[in-house]
């Protein structure tokens, strides 16, 4: 019959999942800093900001101590 496969909704045991989600409190913090929460400049930022900061290209990295640590590890 074969291995199981999840569709999404039901976790299977052993069953190796890609991982797609990104989040960082350190960027919303910086955001939250640049535009007011509620305002379309701040959905337009928000989008921006996480879509760099997924690509590597964080437009805090050089004030953010996360983002070295990050770099870092992954070159190792």
């Amino acid at each position: 019959m074969g291995t199981p496969r999840g569709n999404g909704l039901v976790e299977i045991r052993g069953e190796k999942t890609v991982e797609r989600g990104f989040f960082c409190m350190k960027l919303v913090s910086y955001i939250n800093k640049e535009a007011k929460l509620g305002t379309e400049q701040y959905a337009e930022l928000w989008r921006q900001r996480f879509d760099e900061a997924k690509s590597g290209q964080c437009a805090y990295k050089d004030l953010c101590p996360i983002y070295g640590k990050t770099i870092n590890f992954k070159n190792k």
